[in-house]
């Protein structure tokens, strides 16, 4: 094997351990924000990307119960903005955009 294969090993297996890492933050409770700062991604949909393709490499047990587990998440979520005080009407249809984009992007296969 030849350096630049060897450095992209390590690229690929430095990835899937940051999207098991990812997985884990996000099972255990912290906001894809705190993930993507705690893991260093820019964006905090990149840490929800990370999440999506750590779920999917789990088998289907573990999958079903960790898709339950976010869609709880996801739909307290929502609740909360819609029973928000603080935002309005243009905020709130927007979060519940994005509670809806990530239900989306939980449920893909």
């Amino acid at each position: 094997m030849d350096a630049v294969t060897d450095r992209s090993d390590i690229m690929v297996e430095d990835d899937l351990a940051r999207d098991d890492k990812a997985l884990r933050l996000r099972a255990g409770g912290r906001s894809f924000v705190a993930v993507a700062k705690a893991l260093g991604y820019g964006r905090t949909h990149q840490a929800n990307d990370a999440f999506n393709r750590a779920l999917r490499r789990k088998s289907a047990g573990e999958q079903e119960s960790l898709r339950r587990q976010e869609l709880a998440r996801l739909n307290i979520l929502a609740e909360d903005v819609r029973a928000s005080k603080q935002l309005g009407p243009d905020d709130v249809v927007r979060r519940l955009r994005a509670v809806k984009r990530l239900r989306a992007m939980l449920l893909a296969e």
